[in-house]
């Protein structure tokens, strides 16, 4: 017996940020994840104009729409702010750059199971919690500042194995290893980055660094990217370096 397909929860909808204006659109390897987030919810409403008249039917108001608003709201938790996003937005919306006109403008890309929500926002609200552990709560609200684009979905990229954290001693190699596919069968792209940085020529599947110094340390990350689904980063792996 199979069980019943189709259910999904939250974390199947997954949320993407680009800081700009909103007359130009990012490139898809602009996008960055913005997570994790506990709850995301879109919506719109409309503006309407009275159009009742003297022959209005059954003496009913009448109503035109004239303008909408689409809106997202979102919560979520932080634990490694410069990997998940949090950091950059929060400190755009406390002080939005001259790029951007000094308005904390920012791209949002939506995908659910069921479509894509895409479009210029301003964020009208960031709100951000400090307990005593090391985890810190979030929420952020935004409002339409341009066309937003609701969408089928297209393809979507699944990383089917992530990097794993290593150890190893300095002068030995270091082989760290992701597998991605993607819906639609189009070509995959890859980058590595190290603590967030890109590693230059790190673009296949399998990342070696022969002879490791102590500088190899830190936390590796890979971009997966297609042009029909955008970009899709990897869980961090820890590589600690020893001395031999």
């Amino acid at each position: 017996m199979t069980c019943e397909s189709g259910a999904f929860t939250g974390r199947d909808v997954v949320v993407y940020f680009a800081i700009g204006c909103p007359e130009v659109q990012p490139t898809l390897s602009q996008y960055k994840r913005l997570g994790m987030m506990r709850g995301k919810t879109t919506g719109v409403e409309w503006e309407t104009a009275d159009a009742t008249a003297d022959q209005s039917a059954a003496y009913t108001q009448e109503n035109l729409v004239t303008y909408k608003n689409v809106s997202f709201s979102g919560d979520g938790v932080s634990r490694k702010e410069a990997i998940y996003g949090q950091k950059e937005m929060k400190r755009h919306v406390y002080n939005p750059p001259g790029e951007t006109s000094n308005q904390p403008y920012v791209w949002l890309k939506i995908i659910s199971p069921f479509d894509i929500t895409e479009g210029p926002f301003l964020v009208t609200s960031w709100q951000d919690e400090s307990p005593h552990d090391d985890v810190a709560t979030w929420s952020i609200e935004a409002s339409s500042a341009g066309l937003v684009d609701v969408r089928d979905v297209g393809a979507v990229i699944n990383i089917t194995s992530q990097p794993q954290n290593r150890t190893i001693t300095t002068g030995s190699t270091l082989t760290l290893t992701t597998a991605a596919t993607v819906t639609d069968g189009s070509a995959l792209t890859y980058q590595w980055k190290k603590n967030g940085t890109d590693i230059s020529g790190a673009t296949a599947a399998t990342y070696t660094k022969a002879s490791a110094v102590a500088g190899d340390a830190g936390s590796y990350t890979c971009q997966v990217s297609t042009p029909t689904a955008g970009t899709v980063t990897t869980s961090p792996a820890t590589v600690v370096v020893n001395a031999s």
